[in-house]
This record gives structure tokens, sequence and C-alpha cells, in this order.
């Protein structure tokens, strides 16, 4: 049953990327690439989230479980709590990640999907692609960012 706060997305949203990282003591690392598209029949609460993650990483060890469900606690959390206008019904997939060992957290990943659901509703209520969220001025880029950050110049 549809939710009577959220508005039902319509299209496809992919290729959300948040960087979510700070270097100071202590760390805070978390980065992910998540996707959106419209509600399945049946889904109670108006929000369905899926952890698609390929199991790589540091030393190729599948995503942690606690980060996963940090992240769709974000996502859900800033459309349940008004923060993310207008929060949306949405099926929204978790498609990759990267994460640190001793530098990434549930907080990290909380705040990570808080953006990503920012991003997807600023998508929505401006019909226009995803753009980058990169929360940390990190230059150079990290090595996957090369070709997704374009300069403007």
């Amino acid at each position: 049953m549809p939710s009577q706060s959220r508005t039902p997305l319509i299209r496809p949203v992919p290729g959300v990327y948040v960087r979510n990282v700070l270097q100071s003591c202590g760390g805070h690392f978390a980065v992910a690439w998540a996707e959106a598209e419209p509600l399945p029949a049946g889904a109670p609460d108006g929000f369905v989230f899926v952890a698609a993650v390929p199991p790589h990483g540091p030393r190729g060890e599948r995503m942690p479980g606690e980060l996963v469900a940090a992240f769709a606690d974000g996502v859900r959390s800033a459309w349940s709590e008004g923060t993310a206008t207008p929060p949306l019904e949405a099926l929204v997939r978790l498609v990759d990640a990267r994460w640190h060992g001793e530098d990434s957290t549930p907080r990290a990943f909380r705040s990570t999907g808080e953006m990503a659901a920012l991003e997807l509703s600023r998508c929505v209520a401006e019909d226009r692609p995803p753009r980058p969220v990169l929360y940390s001025r990190r230059e150079p880029f990290l090595p996957w960012e090369r070709g997704l950050i374009v300069r403007a110049g």
C-alpha cells in the first residue's frame, strides 16, 4: 500500500554516487553507488531496499552487513523524517560501495545513505540526472573517480 506522505517515483534514477570521506583523526570513510526505481506493487511502507554490492573490498571480503543496514537506514530516515524533499516511494538498490576496515563505520554509511536520498529527491524535483555528491574536497580524486568527475572550467 503506498504511503500517503511520499511521492511515487515515476522513472528510474541510475548512477547516484556519494563520497563521504573525512581525513582526520579517527577517519570517516564511506563511498556508495546507488540507484532507484519505481516501487514494486505490494511494498507496505513505501520503501524497499536491495543490497547488490559485489564481493570486493579490502582483501576481497564482502561488505559488512552493519554498513549495508546503516546505508538503508540513512535513506529511510531521510525520507521519513522529511529532510529529503520530496520523500519518495521507491526501491533503492545499493549497487557498489567502498569501505575501509578501520575507518568505515555505521555512522559514516548512515550519513551516506541520507546524502543519497537527498540527491535522489533533488533529481526527481529538478527532473535531472544525478550529480556526484562529494562530501570532502579531496584532491587528487580517488582512483575510480577520475572518469566520473568533470571540472567546470
